[in-house]
């Protein structure tokens, strides 16, 4: 399918007939048509004409978010020629592949750049930027106190990062050194981390009581794409152990739901029974 031509086309004039995406999430296009309302489309969109009309072979969240946002036209990359629907899928789902997004803590290192190079609040990098939330910002800074190999743990997950954004609300680095340890080595609950934090930051003694290490875990995080992330921990993990933890999961989930109740009472009835 070989380019022809740019070309600035009117926002109502394409149509998309064929997308490999099922849907639109609702918040992730209001968050995109802020962005391009503030800097416009920054990549064009791959479409072709038919007759009078012009198709959408690649871009159909950016033409949304672009109508949204109130733009006139859009830049698009025209083919010389249609595509085939074999050639049509495989372009949408190469575009796909290609796309990879940073790492949390490059994500951290990247807005702060950026915050130095403007003098910008975060408010208004979300602003310009369409996401994250201000809140997101600055909690995605404050990791930046940590050293950078802890930033490696924090982006292969092994530090979760709810256990990360915690720790770093400790200001001294030797607690939030012993802190980082004990959650790797499983020595400490969320509720446990919570707890001891909070000590260390009024200045109480913390109880080492309950922070006897609990029997080594495995843990990994496979990332699915569109912010999407399963988290898998068991005391040894294998690929034939991790298929078979989600078939044996979706089984339970299915039974669990088959009533129709919401999948929060499905998720608390499988954990009453596995305990």
């Amino acid at each position: 399918m070989p380019a022809h031509t740019v070309e600035q086309v009117p926002t109502s004039k394409p149509v998309s007939p064929g997308n490999v995406r099922a849907g639109f999430d609702e918040e992730e296009q209001v968050s995109l048509a802020q962005s391009i309302a503030q800097n416009g489309i920054l990549v064009p969109l791959l479409g072709h004409y038919e007759g009078d009309s012009i198709v959408v072979d690649d871009g159909h969240r950016r033409l949304d978010g672009a109508r949204r946002a109130g733009l006139a036209t859009v830049p698009m990359l025209i083919a010389a020629k249609a595509p085939t629907p074999a050639e049509r899928v495989t372009l949408q789902l190469l575009v796909n592949t290609q796309r990879q997004g940073l790492k949390v803590t490059e994500h951290a290192r990247a807005l702060h750049e950026l915050i130095q190079a403007t003098g910008w609040s975060a408010a208004e990098v979300s602003l310009r930027l369409g996401r994250p939330s201000p809140g997101t910002i600055s909690k995605l800074l404050s990791l930046l106190v940590l050293p950078r190999e802890v930033h490696d743990l924090i982006d292969a997950g092994r530090i979760p990062m709810s256990s990360a954004y915690q720790i770093v609300t400790v200001s001294d680095a030797t607690e939030r050194e012993r802190l980082i340890q004990a959650v790797l080595d499983g020595r400490l609950t969320r509720d446990r981390l919570v707890a001891e934090t909070k000590a260390v930051r009024a200045g109480r003694p913390v109880s080492r009581a309950n922070t006897r290490p609990r029997a080594a875990r495995e843990r990994v995080v496979i990332r699915l794409g569109e912010g999407r992330s399963v988290a898998v921990s068991a005391p040894a993990l294998t690929v034939e152990s991790v298929v078979a933890c989600f078939i044996d999961l979706a089984e339970q989930i299915k039974h669990a739901g088959a009533d129709g109740r919401p999948l929060a009472e499905a998720v608390k009835c499988i954990s009453t029974k596995t305990k």
